[in-house]
């Protein structure tokens, strides 16, 4: 199912979404949606990161820590 969402952007970048979606042989449509898929992707992607620093943090895990934690734990698995 799809839903018609209204944005506003500068003409500068309607007129780059346009070229890309020619250059492309996308719709403007399918260009926007590319982006904004990528764009909430990146922002969980953000959030995964945060929370893994956090939880380094209250293991007191620093990131030289993690290769030897990464193979321990594949020692573990074999």
């Amino acid at each position: 199912m799809s839903r018609l969402l209204s944005v506003s952007v500068p003409d500068e970048l309607a007129a780059e979404a346009e070229a890309l979606a020619r250059a492309t042989g996308k719709t403007k449509s399918e260009v926007v949606r590319d982006a904004l898929r990528r764009h909430v992707q990146h922002e969980h992607f953000a959030d995964l990161r945060r929370y893994g620093r956090g939880q380094a943090e209250t293991l007191g895990l620093a990131p030289e820590d993690v290769e030897s934690l990464v193979d321990d734990l594949r020692a573990t698995r074999t």
